[in-house]
């Protein structure tokens, strides 16, 4: 076989193959299709072991600040003057079709997506300005809810709470499901394995029945695992799903500048869903500088390429809740809080950590190269160091839920590497077997 050939043909286990593998993507429908159905038998109550009771109690929490805001969204289009709505209309209409006529230069590539996500960022600022505060702290899951809803309510439909509600969750199921996707190619792209791709998706799929196990009957309290799988309006399924396919477009073996372009612009989303997340953007931006200088500006421009409309959300958000004891401690970070963060956790307790900790120790030294382990390190740890030293962290461990795609990942490599090793001795043995059968006659003859 000639070397352009063997350059040519894909492993089956490589991540290359996985990509036209129509059994690779069966087993991730698969595995998205098993993760919607635990949450649907849970809205059920079905009564599936490991599974919690989920209290249909309407609107609860943030959830209620959240869907407000979602109909304060679709009330500004409304209060917007029409002239302006027709022209941000056109707008974006029109920076659509130059980034698909642009697409084709080669030069260009890595900034149309920056600067169509500006261009549409900046629209939305005119439309936040017509918008009043709700109680909403940040925007993303917000507008996402509500640009759902807006046909819904364009066709003269009743829309209520529950309606609402439903749908909002119906979005949020569609979140889950994709983020065991982007799962599978987190751990694909960071192994190079597509099995190990679909074990790190298997051990997510999983995750919602592991954690009663692991945790204890405490990680169902505060609603922390119906929020984690999408049934309860919060913004951690948009969250998870944003940071994790950003992560996995920064692992991709064939990664090119659109592609890092790409995977900031979806962090800069993140960040409008959770600003803790810009913390995370910005030490994928240090990793960029330090392994792969010539891609950071193409990923600092999509950063920042939806910032106008976090700036602009500010003083409708979080700006008003500080000065509320109810919404906002009043001494929210310190460093005192870091043990209690864990030793107090509902999901991650002393006894999960150290269930947690050892196979994902054993999936670090598992990766085979520095960039992958740095930024699964960096994307695992940035959430719990942050939020250890806030003051809500042990009652709301929902804030790490993000962080949980790289564990698993982690896991699958620690597994896998075991699981190696493991056959490596089996074939090793019987062959120190047969040597030492053989040696009695060998000594017998040459005596």
């Amino acid at each position: 076989m000639t070397a352009s050939a063997t350059a040519g043909t894909a492993r089956p286990g490589s991540s290359s193959a996985s990509v036209h593998d129509p059994a690779w993507w069966v087993a991730v429908a698969l595995l998205a299709a098993v993760y919607v159905a635990i949450a649907l038998t849970a809205y059920a109550d079905v009564g599936l072991p490991g599974v919690p009771h989920v209290a249909h109690a309407g609107l609860q929490g943030d959830a209620t600040g959240f869907y407000a805001q979602a109909r304060e969204l679709m009330a500004a289009f409304g209060r917007m003057p029409r002239a302006l709505l027709a022209l941000e209309a056109l707008v974006v209409l029109s920076a659509a079709a130059a980034a698909v006529r642009l697409r084709r230069r080669p030069a260009l590539r890595p900034w149309l997506a920056p600067a169509a996500l500006f261009v549409a960022g900046l629209c939305l600022v005119g439309v936040i300005h017509w918008m009043r505060a709700a109680g909403a702290a940040v925007f993303g899951w917000p507008l996402v809810w509500g640009l759902v809803m807006l046909p819904y309510r364009a066709l003269g439909l009743p829309l209520g709470t529950f309606t609402g509600w439903e749908i909002g969750t119906g979005v949020s199921l569609l979140f889950v499901a994709l983020t065991v996707v982007a799962v599978a190619y987190l751990g694909r792209n960071a192994m190079g394995d597509r099995r190990a791709g679909l074990l790190a998706a298997g051990l997510w799929t999983a995750w919602p029945l592991l954690v009663g196990l692991i945790s204890g009957h405490r990680a169902w309290e505060n609603d922390q695992w119906s929020i984690g799988i999408g049934l309860h309006g919060y913004d951690e399924p948009l969250s998870t799903l944003l940071v994790t396919s950003a992560a996995a477009l920064l692992l991709a073996r064939s990664r090119t500048r659109v592609t890092v372009s790409l995977a900031g612009c979806l962090l800069s989303l993140a960040t409008c869903v959770k600003l803790s997340n810009a913390v995370v953007a910005a030490v994928a931006l240090v990793l960029l500088a330090g392994f792969e200088r010539r891609r950071v500006l193409p990923f600092l421009a999509g950063a920042v390429s939806f910032a106008p409309v976090v700036l602009a959300y500010w003083p409708l958000g979080y700006a008003r809740l500080f000065g509320n004891r109810s919404s906002w401690p009043s001494d929210p970070f310190d460093v005192s809080y870091i043990v209690p963060s864990w030793t107090h956790s509902l999901v991650f307790t002393p006894r999960a950590l150290a269930i947690h900790v050892p196979l994902a120790a054993v999936g670090v030294l598992a990766l085979r190269r520095n960039w992958q382990r740095a930024l699964v390190l960096a994307f695992l740890l940035v959430n719990p160091v942050f939020y250890s030293f806030f003051a809500n962290t042990p009652q709301h461990p929902r804030f790490l839920y993000a962080s949980l795609p790289e564990l698993f990942v982690l896991w699958a490599a620690g597994a896998s590497a075991l699981a190696s090793l493991a056959r490596r001795s089996s074939h090793a043995e019987p062959t120190s077997a047969s040597h030492a059968a053989a040696s009695p006659s060998d000594s017998g003859v040459t005596r």
